[in-house]
């Protein structure tokens, strides 16, 4: 029990390292779920802009680029005050002012594009929107008069285009059926896993097997046994409360409908094989490493990095070919298959099981693997020093 209780007196001087990795965590996962909408199809809506005309031609010409521009954008008429339109684009009243110089009328009613002059709020982008749609508009009126059609007959045309909506379908790069709140949520946990697990478990066993700290130990009365017994619970204690955090966060933020959900067990499953990840990678860093700086590097770099290529924090679909073929070599990339196929489960059929037990082994033989090769080092060292 003193290993045990060691074990733990010295993780809660790290407490406050650890909790940066469970806010970044809980921030993430949150901000990522609510984004998505809870599934839902994302919808598009033009922006609106508002925008004043300067007329001094004194012509049809303003009322008709207010009627065709006024279908989206709030437009209204002015006169000319250097002032007060310096004033308004300041305060943000106006986003654009356009002025109509005197002649332009004349030069549209004879087929050519008139040079018009704005006013408007620098390094606002919207207005370039605004100003493209106007050249459309005026390209267009010029056509439709040296064709022969009269200024008052082509904006009608144009009214009618106007007035014609185009259907806009916003494009998901994720897979639509993990867009639920719940999928969302477990998609990040290997951050907090490999985080957690890394600078928790790491930064223990580096003060453990300091080399003060070593010898007294190896010189007291508490066999090697017990020693490694206390260790080894200790660690699977600190696993367990990082997963039943995972757990109980999950259900609070489903408003306890995953508690009904007939993929928790899958997503329980799935979790727990990252975990066992996350605790071989801790115990290989807190058994390898030097100083407490390669530990926090170590952290930030795998964690990084395995989420990225993994396919956590960039969508799969975003990956070359290349790219590819490097994200299957890391488990972040398996769990990611299995989160998005248990998201989208509806029923749990032969090969949905077989594909999930299979990918979850492959996660599971990477903690394996590096468990091996952290004893290997550490039988190594202990002979080199006998």
């Amino acid at each position: 029990m003193r290993v045990f209780k060691s074990f733990f007196l010295i993780l809660n001087k790290y407490k406050g390292t650890v909790f940066i990795f469970f806010a970044v965590f809980m921030s993430m996962s949150l901000i990522m779920a609510k984004v998505n909408g809870g599934g839902r199809e994302s919808s598009f809506q033009q922006d609106s802009l508002d925008i004043a005309i300067v007329d001094e031609d004194d012509g049809a010409m303003a009322d008709q680029i207010r009627e065709y521009f006024g279908t989206h954008d709030q437009v209204t008429k002015m006169k000319m005050d250097q002032d007060k339109i310096t004033d308004a684009l300041y305060w943000r009243r106006f986003d654009y002012v356009l002025v109509i110089p005197e002649g332009a009328g004349r030069t549209l009613a004879k087929g050519e594009i008139p040079e018009l002059s704005c006013m408007k709020v620098p390094g606002y982008f919207d207005s370039a929107y605004f100003e493209a749609a106007l050249q459309m508009y005026l390209q267009k009126m010029a056509a439709l008069v040296k064709n022969g059609v009269d200024t008052d007959a082509a904006q009608q045309q144009l009214m009618k285009l106007q007035q014609k909506e185009t259907k806009v379908h916003m494009a998901s790069f994720v897979n639509k059926n993990q867009g639920d709140m719940s999928t969302r949520f477990f998609l990040y946990v290997p951050y907090l896993f490999i985080a957690a697990g890394v600078s928790g478990i790491g930064l223990v066993l580096l003060r453990i097997n300091g080399k003060e700290v070593r010898e007294r130990t190896e010189c007291g009365a508490l066999p090697m046994k017990k020693r490694v017994m206390g260790l080894t619970a200790a660690i699977l204690v600190y696993g367990l409360c990082l997963y039943l955090f995972v757990m109980v966060a999950a259900v609070i933020i489903s408003g306890g409908n995953i508690l009904t959900d007939a993929r928790l067990p899958w997503f329980a499953v799935n979790i727990f094989t990252m975990l066992l990840f996350g605790i071989s990678l801790g115990f290989f860093t807190g058994m390898t490493v030097k100083n407490g700086d390669a530990v926090n590097g170590v952290v930030n770099v795998t964690s990084l990095v395995l989420c990225f290529l993994g396919g956590v924090f960039v969508p799969r679909q975003f990956f070359g070919d290349g790219v590819m073929r490097v994200a299957k070599l890391f488990p972040t990339y398996w769990y990611v298959v299995n989160n998005e196929m248990i998201g989208a489960m509806k029923n749990a059929t032969q090969s949905f099981v077989w594909d999930v037990l299979i990918q979850s082994i492959v996660s599971v033989g990477y903690a394996l693997v590096l468990f091996a090769v952290t004893l290997v080092i550490v039988s190594a060292r202990r002979s080199s020093r006998q």
